[in-house]
């Protein structure tokens, strides 16, 4: 009698992974309160977005964190750097990691980059060591990062509460097509929120419900967003409105900053508009990048082949 042989699964060891960070963009931004603690208080509709920063990670035989990339910040004030360490301290992991970031996102452009990689280095590393840690904790962590890191971890298209740590997720459109432009600006995110002035009794917030439905049933035309800093950034700085004014003449049904700046969107149901305002904003020597709303979370790619 012939004996089947048995199937053999061949165990390989991971030891390095491959993530894309996501950049974001704030379709809707309205500061509704000042807390206790310092922070404000808002109600956003966030969107991941097709711009990614590229992030490596390595188990290195060494108990220390080696990262390079091109960074306008010191390593241990990078927040790839932060949350690898935050891990490593909280979860007295003994290895340590040889971290590259290879950078598309603008630094400094409100898109978030720097929250991004960080959510993306807290995914990478749970996932290259297969770390039994609790979303929640996860979560709490990303929040001591910074106020955006949450949602990174999460859905690609959320509506942001308090601090922007509560998160209710949203429908993913799929027939929007976005220009984002780089200003050039490095906007201080710190400068910007102290410049408001706000009396916040008379403010009336857009609620949950009313962000939802505006983005998945109306026309970007229609949307009643808005983005709390804007008066503010269009005296300081006279590009972002010329920058709308161009989009809005060529085909953007809804154009925006986006957080405290310096990024400028643009919102187009057709595609072949978009791409006719790329051309005029290039004309311009404004840097633009034509992108699609993430429906998904980009996946890590582990073990990846590396180039001979």
């Amino acid at each position: 009698m012939i004996v089947p042989k048995k199937n053999i699964i061949e165990v390989i060891p991971v030891n390095k992974i491959k993530i894309l960070a996501p950049a974001k963009i704030n379709l809707h931004l309205q500061i509704t309160s000042k807390r206790d603690d310092g922070f404000h208080n808002l109600i956003s509709l966030f969107q991941m977005i097709s711009l990614y920063d590229e992030i490596t990670i390595e188990v290195s035989k060494y108990d220390n964190i080696i990262l390079n990339g091109n960074f306008d910040c010191s390593v241990k004030d990078n927040l790839i750097f932060k949350a690898a360490d935050w891990l490593k301290d909280t979860f007295n992991i003994k290895t340590g990691f040889i971290i590259n970031c290879n950078k598309n996102i603008p630094q400094g452009a409100g898109l978030g980059g720097g929250s991004s990689d960080a959510a993306a280095t807290l995914i990478g590393i749970k996932s290259l060591l297969g770390l039994n840690i609790h979303n929640e904790r996860l979560l709490r962590g990303a929040l001591e990062l910074g106020s955006d890191v949450p949602f990174f971890l999460g859905f690609p298209t959320a509506i942001a509460e308090g601090r922007g740590e509560k998160l209710i997720p949203v429908i993913t459109r799929d027939d929007l097509f976005l220009l984002i432009t780089d200003t050039g600006i490095n906007s201080s995110t710190k400068e910007v929120f102290g410049s408001l002035e706000l009396d916040y009794d008379k403010i009336n917030p857009l609620s949950a419900d009313n962000i939802s439905n505006a983005y998945l049933n109306m026309k970007p035309s229609l949307w009643p967003f808005l983005n709390t800093f804007s008066p503010y950034l269009y005296k300081k700085h006279s590009i972002y409105k010329n920058i709308i004014e161009i989009l809005n003449k060529n085909g953007s049904e809804y154009s925006s900053i986006t957080g405290t700046g310096s990024s400028v969107f643009g919102v187009f149901s057709d595609e072949s508009l978009a791409g006719k305002a790329q051309k005029v904003l290039k004309d311009s020597n404004i840097m633009t990048h034509k992108v699609k709303m993430l429906a998904n979370r980009p996946k890590p790619v582990y073990n990846y082949p590396t180039a001979e």
